[in-house]
């Protein structure tokens, strides 16, 4: 705790020492839509004649000292028009610009997810923004624009395939990435077993992804952010917006409560497959369900110009069930509160607080054996944000953060009176999770800019159980004693420094050369030796024995415009060191499995690589094409011989396409094409018969291949002028490729050969035709 203590002091200190200049005068405000009321983030706010100036933050708001006396202020920001606007500057100024939206014309039409500078401009690397608009108009599977599918299509973002949950960033897995909505953390941002996400498009705001050079706020995960800001409401007047698709169908309502002061947003999706199963006429497909829905709302409210709430909610949940087998469901709930408040016009602060629940449920044999299993985890966390605008080339960031964890590995429980299952609960487990960070960024001249940050973090795990092994071997029969803590008593503990660094050089308007490196601690587990996260896997808290990962992650970047930056240019390589990382012994057991550090190895881990992208920003063509050439290994002593071997998502090379080309103003047409090496997998060398088993001899770990992956999409949206609808159809998977997800061994029959069998989720051409409608 005198850690704690000292950084805090520290923190506020270096704040309270900061002098600026008497004689500057502080213009700060929002910039907003003007036809909805919403904060615009990344907005740019220049003052013409000097080179100072500012982007809104991720709560829209933005900050500049400047010298008394008349000022003529250029705001822009992608796809709204630009404004110009005079002013006298005497005292400080709270002043909030509403842009109006850009009726473009199709020479001129973006869909970039940027603006045309905007990674030129900003100090870090490795940060992709996600354009709403875009994702509306790409290809989508069965109709459902996706946000997960579609990042996949960025540099250094990549999949183990179809059907699976999560996405792997830099040769990281995807328990690495931290996913929020509205800052909450979603633990599971998948529907029907990873073919589509829970993000409604319909909902979101902003979408940022960090792949490197993690802004010091940021922590508790190895590999990336996904940060996901929902709709505040339209706070001008009443819409309504949604679409009927073949898989689900979705409707937004949102708007004023009171005039620019109070709004609203309601958002429901609904999936309908289980409608189809009930109409059917086969008793037996009749009995089977299998549907998802989500439901996002939101109110927020306006006491001043110094004071804003906001409150927010999600829920998902996922529901299966096979005749009388076994029915399952899962899901997410999340809830944000959080308020704005402007101390002064250089002070801006964010209070947060969230929770966040994801739960599975699944009902064995509906009869008389039947029996139920349930797992939970809840996520209480508490932040306390600030940003002090020191001056037009200097801001710090600051704050604190706690985050309570309370898990539920598994309880299964018999509920029919024939049910021979026995009854297993394992123990919860508990842990707190803190953080204290401060961030200084710096404009040291035209060319140079400089964020330093240095984030603080500690994790006790608190309660439980905690084996003793003889002479430290961790093996299950090695037991020799136990030590129980009490809730509240630490098991176990870790802390430490993590240094957050970004530098940026631009020679000129149309170059930028970057560097960044950051250090990140985890201390959760994704208990899992499947090739895929999965809804039934069990995230499990740090403790004695499964120690916290590390990673350090050096980046170097080269950003180039070309023709006046409507071709941008990106070559980044990166370097991952791991230390700490764990993985699991060959037929290890984990579930129900109150000893797991006993099926697990620690060892070190590596991930490099070289990405490449060239998109076209504006015109009736735009598109964008990223290249990937990367590797991600582990080396962990008892696995492989001690040596180096390829990770589960290790994928060397990978390629997407995608374009988008407006024919006129009511037809665009969009493809995109993916190419990608198989993932690694470990191939059986031999056999042997041990008590009437036929048991294989597994070779080198990861050593083989599954083959290459490669699909087409292709899509085109209708839009009638003056017509409140719209129509998307769709192909994906064109020339119906039966892409492997796996390859398993089996024997023949009437044979002792065995033989390799390629799995494969979808090998179909699948079609889609979705309508929209707002009004």
């Amino acid at each position: 705790m005198k850690k704690t203590t000292l950084i805090i002091l520290l923190l506020f200190l270096s704040v309270g020492l900061l002098k600026a200049q008497q004689e500057k005068k502080t213009l700060s405000g929002y910039v907003r839509d003007v036809s909805t009321g919403e904060e615009l983030l990344g907005a740019t706010v220049l003052i013409k004649g000097t080179s100072e100036g500012a982007v809104t933050n991720l709560y829209g708001f933005y900050s500049i000292s400047l010298n008394p006396g008349h000022h003529t202020v250029a705001i822009s920001y992608m796809g709204f028009e630009s404004r110009t606007i005079e002013l006298e500057l005497q005292d400080d100024l709270n002043f909030s610009i509403e842009l109006m939206p850009n009726n473009l014309s199709l020479e001129t039409v973006e869909v970039s997810a940027i603006s045309k500078d905007e990674k030129i401009l900003e100090i870090g690397s490795g940060i992709e923004r996600v354009s709403m608009d875009q994702m509306r108009k790409m290809p989508k599977l069965l109709g459902e624009v996706d946000l997960i599918r579609n990042i996949q299509l960025l540099p250094g973002i990549s999949t183990v395939g179809e059907g699976t949950s999560g996405f792997n960033v830099r040769g990281g897995g995807a328990d690495e990435n931290l996913i929020l909505l509205d800052e909450a953390t979603v633990f599971n941002a998948a529907h029907v077993m990873g073919f589509f996400s829970v993000f409604n498009s319909d909902a979101i705001k902003d979408v940022k992804i960090y792949k490197g050079g993690l802004p010091a706020q940021y922590g508790g995960r190895l590999s990336s952010v996904l940060d996901v800001r929902q709709l505040e409401g339209n706070s001008k007047k009443l819409q309504v917006k949604g679409g009927i698709g073949l898989l689900s169908s979705r409707l937004t309502v949102e708007g004023p409560i009171q005039k620019d002061k109070t709004s609203f947003l309601v958002a429901g999706r609904r999936s309908y497959m289980d409608v189809f199963t009930r109409l059917s006429g086969d008793e037996e497909l009749k009995n089977n369900n299998l549907y998802f829905y989500d439901f996002n709302a939101k109110v927020n409210h306006k006491f001043s110009d110094k004071d804003r709430v906001f409150l927010s909610y999600y829920s998902g949940n996922d529901v299966m069930k096979l005749g009388d087998l076994f029915s399952s469901s899962w899901g997410n709930n999340t809830m944000t509160f959080r308020w704005n408040h402007v101390f002064n016009p250089r002070l801006f602060t964010n209070i947060t607080v969230t929770n966040s629940n994801y739960f599975y449920h699944i009902i064995g044999s509906h009869g008389p054996d039947s029996w139920d299993w349930k797992s939970s985890i809840l996520n209480q966390t508490f932040k306390a944000d600030a940003a002090y605008f020191v001056n037009p080339n200097r801001t710090i960031d600051f704050g604190l953060q706690s985050n309570m964890q309370d898990y539920v590995p598994g309880t299964i429980l018999p509920t029919g009176e024939e049910s021979a299952v026995n009854s297993i609960e394992m123990a919860k487990e508990h842990a707190i999770e803190s953080g204290a960070y401060v961030s200084w960024n710096e404009k040291i001249n035209e060319q140079w800019k400089l964020e330093l940050g240095l984030r603080y973090v500690d994790f006790r795990r608190l309660g439980g159980t905690q084996y003793i092994y003889q002479d430290g071997v961790m093996e299950r029969d090695a037991i020799i004693d136990s030590v129980r803590f009490s809730r509240h008593q630490t098991m176990a503990s870790y802390n430490g420094i993590e240094p957050r660094f970004n530098l940026s050089y631009t020679p000129n308007k149309t170059t930028a050369i970057k560097a960044s490196f950051h250090r990140a601690n985890q201390f959760v587990h994704l208990i899992s030796n499947t090739n895929a996260p999965s809804p039934i896997d069990v995230w499990k808290p740090s403790n004695a024995y499964l120690k916290p990962a590390q990673v350090d992650q050096l980046s170097l970047a080269f950003v180039k415009g070309i023709q006046n930056n409507n071709f941008e240019l990106v070559v980044e390589s990166y370097y991952k060191d791991y230390r700490r990382v764990q993985d699991f012994k060959d037929g290890a057991r984990l579930a129900f499995n109150e000893t797991l550090e006993t099926e697990v190895l620690e060892g070190i881990g590596r991930a490099y690589g070289l990405e490449a992208s060239i998109e076209k920003k504006e015109g009736r063509f735009t598109g964008r094409i990223s290249y990937t050439l990367s590797r991600s290994e582990r080396k962990v002593a008892g696995i492989n011989q001690g040596e180096w071997y390829r990770a589960n998502f290790d994928k060397p090379h990978d390629l997407s396409i995608y374009g988008l080309y407006q024919l006129n103003k009511k037809w665009d047409f969009s493809a995109n094409f993916v190419l990608a090496s198989g993932r690694p997998f470990t191939q059986p060398i031999g056999k042997y018969e041990w008590e009437g088993m036929v048991l294989p001899v597994m070779g080198e770990r990861n050593a083989h291949r599954i083959p290459t992956y490669h699909r087409l999409d292709i899509s085109a949206n209708l839009s009638p002028e003056g017509k409140r609808g719209s129509w998307s159809f769709g192909l994906y998977n064109v020339y119906a490729r039966r892409n492997a997800y796996s390859v398993f061994f089996r024997q023949q029959e009437n044979s002792p050969q065995t033989e390799a069998v390629r799995l494969s989720i979808l090998g179909s051409v699948i079609p889609s035709v979705t309508y929209n409608f707002k009004f």
